[in-house]
């Protein structure tokens, strides 16, 4: 869910690709910790 918004962020250039990825990994992680 949080990963489709980063995506559509990326896709319509608000933030960078490289940004983007790291965004996800980082709340992926924070993520996996709350879970």
């Amino acid at each position: 869910k949080v990963t489709k918004i980063v995506d559509k962020l990326a896709k319509v250039h608000i933030i960078h690709k490289n940004k983007a990825n790291n965004l996800k990994s980082k709340m992926a992680l924070y993520i996996n910790k709350l879970a």
